[in-house]
């Protein structure tokens, strides 16, 4: 009895340790950087340190940055830029710097953790003798590869074929949206006595074109409303809120949208006395709100230049609706391609945003960031096209896979083509 008694407290003690333990992740630094200050995570520009800083974000949300000059740093760290590498110090400036960054990685490490190093050995070779005294696992997924096989094994592991292929298929379809709806309604003239469906996904459009597409202007945010059980806002009332109100005006409280936008304009020009309330409480009292009038009008015009596009999305209210699983795959997949291959204009507003997944993702958005796309989300993406274009009746059900919100990530190479009005077993009511 006294045995059994002893491996069901171990096994408790396992559990218990296993729910405790955090999967971190580090990137190297890299030469080519930001001009200007940035981000941590936005400043560094190669192609090895986007690739890195992507597959490191798809398995943790812990990751951190090794940086020659600051040793570690957190992804939204403010940073100038500056020319510095391990290779160009000498032995005592290496010490210093390990003795340094193994401190810090001290500070945010725990027995029991997995340590996942997206690295040369220039950098994680002074830290692996720490990182062992931790009692943390290191995992070096780029171990002893040269550069060249460094970049085909995170081209691997970010399974970028099917990304680059997916990210063609959607901007293809998205097109069609686009010629269809005459390329968009341009906010600032958008109001409720225009026909909107009553529940849908809206797409926002910068005027300048993507780069990699430059016949179609670029997808800047993606959002929707009534995802919460028994909501009952519709698609204008969400838009009216980031468009601000007919004289100019606004209230960045009531949209996450217009407090980004207004971020960045601080950021962009401040040699300007621009309010320090912005962005500051749920709510504000009237002398605060008439200080950011200006502000607010500034956001409005920045906004107002952009251009709408939707999708009549009309499926019952809930974080399971369909509008929830194109919003959410939409906003994973290209935040995913964009961290690869920036697609955003040097002059785009959110280069200035101090928020790093704004500035890496080229997106007014910060839920659902470099998510894997489900398998099946061009499939239910392309339905959606032709029903609100009129090819297609609006289905009974729901489309999109039942189990969306919980399944696992399908294997490489999966992408099976659904029949998306093929019955009870794959819709949901």
């Amino acid at each position: 009895m006294s045995c059994l008694r002893c491996m069901s407290t171990a096994r408790i003690r396992l559990e218990r340790d296993r729910v405790k333990m955090t999967r971190i992740a580090l990137v190297s630094c890299s030469k080519t950087k930001m001009v200007h200050k940035a981000p941590a995570a936005a400043l560094y520009r190669s192609p090895l340190f986007r690739k890195s800083l992507l597959a490191a974000l798809s398995i943790s949300k812990d990751v951190y940055i090794l940086s020659a000059k600051y040793g570690l740093l957190k992804l939204n760290d403010i940073v100038e830029p500056y020319d510095l590498t391990l290779k160009r110090m000498s032995p005592a400036e290496r010490n210093a710097w390990s003795a340094t960054t193994n401190a810090q990685l001290r500070e945010r490490i725990r027995a029991g953790d997995v340590v996942s190093a997206y690295c040369g050995g220039d950098y994680i070779g002074p830290l692996r003798r720490a990182l062992a005294e931790t009692g943390c696992q290191l995992d070096e997924p780029l171990s002893c590869l040269s550069f060249g096989h460094r970049l085909q094994r995170l081209r691997a592991l970010n399974d970028e074929p099917t990304l680059d292929r997916t990210f063609e298929q959607f901007y293809r379809l998205l097109k069609r949206l686009w010629i269809a709806q005459g390329g968009g309604r341009r906010i600032a003239e958008c109001s409720g006595n225009l026909i909107w469906p009553k529940l849908g996904v809206y797409f926002v459009t910068e005027p300048e074109p993507a780069t990699n597409n430059p016949h179609m202007p670029r997808i800047v945010r993606v959002g929707t409303h009534a995802v919460s059980l028994g909501s009952r806002t519709s698609l204008w009332n969400r838009i009216s809120t980031h468009r601000g109100t007919g004289q100019g005006g606004g209230s960045h409280r009531s949209s996450i949208f217009r407090s980004h936008v207004g971020r960045a304009l601080i950021n962009r020009e401040p040699q300007i006395s621009w309010p320090n309330t912005w962005g500051k409480g749920q709510s504000a009292p009237k002398s605060v709100r008439d200080g950011e009038r200006a502000l607010e009008k500034e956001v409005s015009v920045a906004i107002g230049d952009m251009r709408l596009l939707w999708l009549s999305v009309p499926d019952s209210a809930g974080p399971a609706s369909d509008r929830a699983y194109v919003e959410r795959n939409a906003i994973g997949l290209l935040s995913r391609a964009v961290t690869l291959s920036p697609t955003m204009a040097a002059s785009w507003l959110g280069e200035t945003s101090d928020d790093w997944r704004i500035a890496v993702s080229g997106l007014w958005n910060l839920d659902h960031l470099f998510a894997k796309p489900d398998p099946a989300f061009i499939n239910v993406l392309e339905a959606y096209v032709e029903i609100t274009t009129g090819q297609r009746p609006a289905p009974e059900h729901s489309i999109a896979p039942i189990d969306w919100r919980s399944r696992p990530a399908r294997g490489e190479g999966e992408s099976p083509q659904l029949d998306l009005f093929a019955g009870p077993d794959f819709g949901h009511a």
